[in-house]
Order: structure tokens, then C-alpha cells, then sequence
């Protein structure tokens, strides 16, 4: 007697393996902390100055670089935790850096400020630094920075200043209209953003770009 052949139902092909981080966790670990680290020295500055007004540059800068880079880090662990790749916070993280430098620029320059106190110790020196040094040496992404983002970087300090003029306040002199020297003012505060913006873009790029072996990610 010959027993019909049975049928065997195929195996589904076993799922592909995720791809590896583009990091390794030591790397990660010294990135995250190092962010934390700008959350912490943003935090300081703004709590030091008992709640300073947010129309404030330099408040405001200390603000949006505690939420910026909380989700900086947010981001970038939820990527390595999925074993996807570094996600892309080029651009916020070029907007906060330039922010907090003209900040430290024009309280240098324009005002002729210190930093004996302790607010202006964090908001007006370690916070752009750190965030500088976030820029230059942590991460790859900014490698893949656009042309064009120094100008939407100026454009949200315009949005910005839009706002101040529009408010009743007095912060700084220099963005009075009734003063003659409103707009060279307004000249010098955009074209240092602008210049600023563009250094970190050249410096970023300039650091070399991702291996030949991988297409460039969006930045």
C-alpha cells in the first residue's frame, strides 16, 4: 500500500536581525551625560535668577536649552534602544548653540556684563560652552548640516525680537526705536547670528563626513 506524500507547510523565513547602533554604549553613555550635564548648568541659570522674565534673551535661551536638549537626549536614547541610528537634532541643536552664543556675545559686547553672579556665571559662559562643545565634539549629525539653517536660525531670533518690541518691557537699551542706534543694532544682532550660524555649519562640516560605505543621512 502506497501512503500519499503529506504536505509539509514551508517555514517563514526567520525575521532579519535588527540593525547595529551606529554608536557604542560607552560613546552613548558619555554623549548623554555630557547633554544632562547643559540641562543641569541651564537649570542653574534660570533658578538663580528667580524667575526672570522669558522676554529676556538670555532666560529664554537657558529655558530652551534645558527642554531642548532634555529631548536631545530623549531622542537619542529611544534610537539607540531601538538599535536605530543617531536621529536627527542638527538643527535644534544648532539653533540652541547659536542662541546661547549670542546670548554670551552680546552680554560681553553690547552690555559690558560680568559674571560675578551666579546667574549670569551659567547663562552667560558654562551653558554656551557647553553647548559649543556639544556641537564641536558630540555627535555626527551636525556633519550633515544644511546651508540654510544659520538663516531659520536667524529667523527665530526675529520671531523673538518681534515679540520684545511688541511687549512693554525694557530689557535691553540698544532695541529701543526711539534710539538712533536701534538700527545698527539690529544690523549687528543679525549679522552676528548669521556669522555665528555659519561658523558652526563650517566647523561641523569640516570635521569630515560620514563613511563613503553609508548614504548621508538627513541631517
Amino acid at each position: 500500500m502506497h501512503h500519499a506524500p503529506t504536505y509539509q507547510r514551508p517555514r517563514p523565513a526567520p525575521a532579519p536581525p535588527a540593525p547595529p547602533s551606529d554608536r557604542p554604549s560607552g560613546t552613548l553613555l558619555g554623549e548623554t551625560l555630557w547633554r544632562v550635564l547643559i540641562v543641569v548648568c541651564a537649570v542653574l541659570g534660570y533658578r538663580a535668577t528667580e524667575g526672570g522674565t522669558l522676554l529676556a534673551l538670555s532666560q529664554l535661551a537657558s529655558v530652551a536649552a534645558a527642554v531642548g536638549y532634555s529631548a536631545v537626549v530623549v531622542a537619542t536614547l529611544t534610537a539607540a534602544a531601538l538599535r536605530r541610528p543617531e536621529p536627527p537634532t542638527a538643527w535644534l541643536r544648532g539653533l540652541l548653540s547659536v542662541s546661547l552664543l549670542v546670548v554670551m556675545t552680546t552680554w560681553f559686547t553690547a552690555m559690558g556684563g560680568g559674571i560675578d553672579e551666579t546667574w549670569s556665571f551659567f547663562e552667560h559662559l558654562l551653558t554656551p560652552l557647553a553647548a559649543l562643545v556639544d556641537w564641536l565634539c558630540v555627535g555626527r549629525r551636525q556633519r550633515n548640516a544644511r546651508w540654510w539653517y544659520p538663516l531659520t536660525w536667524a529667523g527665530a531670533l526675529l520671531a523673538y525680537l518681534v515679540v520684545y518690541l511688541f511687549s512693554d518691557v525694557a530689557i535691553y537699551p540698544f532695541l529701543d526705536p526711539s534710539d538712533p542706534t536701534f538700527l545698527p543694532a539690529l544690523a549687528t544682532l543679525a549679522a552676528t547670528t548669521l556669522a555665528l550660524g555659519y561658523v558652526l555649519v563650517a566647523t561641523a562640516r569640516a570635521t569630515g563626513a560620514p563613511p563613503a560605505s553609508r548614504a548621508p543621512a538627513p541631517a
